[in-house]
């Protein structure tokens, strides 16, 4: 399978599980399968856009679940990964593949 992946950033706060605030810096690399690379871009920055210098809910304070979030914001992305570059932290969410013989 061939994908095209495109980037961006965006900073957060939120609440730790100890419940300090504080903030991060993002990077988010959403993957593809088909569209032209210009198109995924500007998408993938509409919905960073409306992340940037908010805070985030609780439920999306893991990066498992932010991932998750911005993929299904992202008609046709097949793979979100968040980083926190200055952490060396990072979170994945991959399309799952329909259950054999579902329709």
């Amino acid at each position: 399978m061939r994908l095209t992946g495109v980037g961006g950033v965006f900073s957060a706060s939120h609440h730790s599980p100890e419940g300090v605030l504080h903030g991060h810096s993002y990077e988010v690399w959403a993957w593809f399968s088909q569209g032209d690379a210009r198109d995924v871009q500007n998408k993938l920055e509409t919905v960073l856009a409306g992340l940037d210098h908010t805070h985030l809910a609780d439920d999306l304070s893991w990066g498992e679940a932010l991932a998750e979030h911005i993929a299904l914001q992202l008609p046709g992305c097949r793979e979100v990964e968040v980083r926190r570059p200055l952490e060396r932290i990072g979170a994945r969410w991959i399309e799952q593949p329909p259950p054999e013989g579902a329709s």
